[in-house]
């Protein structure tokens, strides 16, 4: 349990890093003012900061639920040795979060595999953003060429109807496991 907490409390202090890193934050000191360099939202350290925060929140699950946490920074890794009923648990979380009233079928599930497979090394890839960065930061732009190929509505070998990739879904993953780990907090 004291791992637990430990492993919580840092994903929360990530998680609040993040929000003061993003738009959100900056919207309100703005006050219709225009954005400067000095007051941007910072993407990339928003994007190691949330997906750091989802890396603990997923190894608090772990430790909560399956014993013990691992080691490594693949979300999606994570997330796949979870049982069934806690990824589906979570899963209607993100569909409850996601403001959008989403149903629960093949669709909305291959689209909340899909973008956790695309953000599964965030952490790692924005932390080394210097090699891929661009003239446009985004998810998107930071896909490796195996990433690119399956999901880049670019690439070639995509299938046509393929549920999209979205910047926003890592927030909405972390939202969703704050709420998770909330209440095994509250049920310990």
């Amino acid at each position: 349990m004291v791992k637990f907490a430990g492993l919580l409390e840092n994903a929360n202090a990530f998680f609040e890093a993040a929000k003061r890193c993003g738009f959100d934050c900056i919207n309100d000191k703005l006050k219709n003012n225009q954005i400067t360099k000095e007051n941007e939202p910072l993407y990339i350290p928003k994007m190691v900061n949330i997906s750091f925060a989802c890396e603990l929140y997923l190894k608090a699950i772990e430790e909560n639920k399956c014993g013990a946490a691992g080691k490594g920074h693949n979300l999606y890794k994570i997330f796949e040795k979870f049982p069934k009923e806690i990824q589906k648990e979570i899963l209607n979380i993100w569909r409850g979060n996601a403001g959008e009233n989403i149903i629960d079928c093949d669709y909305t599930r291959k689209m909340f595999f899909d973008n956790l497979k695309a953000i599964s090394n965030v952490f790692t890839r924005f932390r080394y953003a210097n090699e891929w960065v661009g003239s446009s930061i985004s998810l998107q732009n930071s896909f490796t060429s195996e990433q690119f190929k399956k999901f880049s509505p670019f690439s070639t070998a995509r299938p046509l109807g393929s549920p999209q990739i979205h910047d926003g879904f890592i927030e909405q993953f972390a939202v969703s496991l704050r709420i998770y780990t909330g209440k095994l907090l509250c049920n310990s």
